[in-house]
This record gives C-alpha cells, structure tokens and sequence, in this order.
C-alpha cells in the first residue's frame, strides 16, 4: 500500500455547499488540490465564479451553481446538473449554515419564525442534502457534515444554531448505519472559532480584534482558518478514511477552544 495515494482524491467529483467563501471555499481548494473536480454551490455567482477559477488554476474541473439551500428543489436539481456535467457523485459537503442576517437571539426572546429558520438551515438543510446525495452515489461515496463545536455547549445567543449541530451529529451516526450497505461513510466535522467573513459579520470584529478576542481563549494560542478544516476534510473524503463512520472531530485548537466569554 502506497500511504501517500490513500490521501488522493484522483477521479473524484465533489460538492460543496457553502462554498463561495470561508470554510465551504477552503474544502473545495483542497479537493481540488488532491485531484478532485469540485462543484461549488452557493448564492453568490461572483464568489462562485471567483472559486471556480481558483479551482481550474490547480488543474481541476469546477463548476458554479448559484443555489439557495433554504429552497429544497434547489439542490436535487443542482446534484443533477453535477452528475450531468461531471459524471457522477462521490463526496458531498454539507457545509451551508450559520445565520442568515447574522444576529444573536437569545433563547427567551427568540421569535418562533426565526427558531425555525435557524434550525432549518442548519439541520433540515444537511438531513435533505445527505439524502439526495446518496441517492445519486452509485458507487459508494462520502458526506461531511460540517457543524460545530457549539453543539457541545452552552452558547449564549446561539442557543438553536447550538441545538441543531448537535442535532446533526446524532443524524449522522444514524445516515452512517442506515447508508453502510451502500458503501457511504458519513462523517462530522466540527470547527471552533474560524477566521471567516460570517464570525466576523455577527460579531462586528476585524480581522485585528477577532485575534485579540480569540486567540488568549484558545489552547493553541490561534484562532482558526479555514485550511485547518479543510485538511480534515480532505481526510474524511479520501481512501484512507474508508473505514471510518459516524464519526465527528473537533477542529477548535484544542479543548474548551470556543467561548464567546471574552
């Protein structure tokens, strides 16, 4: 056995959704760089066409669909134009979520509209994508799950966005049992505090005060990037990981590398 080849992705087609910035954008890169062509889903066309050339310029295949997780025809029908234009399906990143007008809501005072939303998107959103992927993976495959280390605490003002991660981790152990017989591994996993325009947005940091905020509370003594969830990623979606299921792994720096307590 040749190790280094266990950690190839030659001749694979991945999705990634989410994946116009950030964590989503920093997966793609990587498959990319592993030997995977990659379809980047997302609503933004300009931060998906930006990530397609970024993927051509390793050598790969990438394709753009400009698609709203939150609207649940939206990704049958983009998981066909994949397999339509790129051949077929064998690892899918559900990695959409967060918030959408990027607000804390404390549990007492949030609304029952905006509870929904939140749990939609960051749960129902991943369950829906999981299905239509292994539907569409003829040949064994992958699903990674990315949630987050919120789900393993208390969370003040994240409080449903923490229940639905958890959520998520419970319904991956279930998709890894019940998707076993076709050869699909189904894995979390879960990034702390990660230096993207989302954390920056709902906090209202720069890229200066998000490292003084962050980086005394992690063990580590860094706050994240997104290639630091990528390399597990690229870990979950490769050869090497085939005998590995319904599993999740912290990308925090640490434990306890997560608080808002600053």
């Amino acid at each position: 056995m040749n190790i280094n080849n266990q950690f190839r992705l030659d001749g694979k087609v991945a999705v990634v959704t989410g994946g116009g910035r950030g964590i989503g954008r920093g997966i793609a890169l990587a498959f990319a760089e592993c030997g995977a062509d990659v379809a980047v889903i997302a609503r933004r066309q300009e931060d998906l066409d930006r990530v397609v050339e970024e993927i051509e310029s390793k050598g790969q295949n990438g394709l753009a669909i400009s698609a709203d997780v939150m609207d649940f025809n939206s990704i049958p029908k983009a998981l066909d134009k994949v397999c339509e234009e790129m051949g077929h399906l064998d690892i899918m990143v559900n990695n959409a979520g967060g918030n959408l007008d990027r607000k804390m809501y404390s549990l007492p005072e949030i609304s029952i509209e905006k509870f929904d939303e939140q749990l939609t998107l960051n749960m129902k959103t991943k369950w829906w994508g999981s299905q239509q992927a292994a539907k569409r993976m003829t040949e064994g495959g992958r699903i990674i799950n990315i949630i987050s280390v919120a789900a393993h605490r208390a969370s003040p003002g994240f409080g449903v966005y923490s229940a639905a991660n958890l959520g998520m981790i419970s319904m991956t152990r279930t998709f890894a049992v019940e998707l076993a017989n076709k050869k699909i591994t189904v894995n979390c996993i879960s990034p702390g505090v990660i230096l993207t325009d989302m954390l920056k947005e709902t906090l209202n940091l720069t890229d200066k005060q998000a490292h003084l905020t962050f980086d005394k509370t992690i063990p580590l003594g860094r706050i994240g990037k997104p290639e630091d969830c990528a390399i597990a990623a690229v870990f979950f979606a490769s050869p090497g990981a085939g005998w590995i299921s319904g599993q999740y792994v912290d990308i925090s720096g640490g434990p306890e590398g997560f608080t808002l307590n600053t």
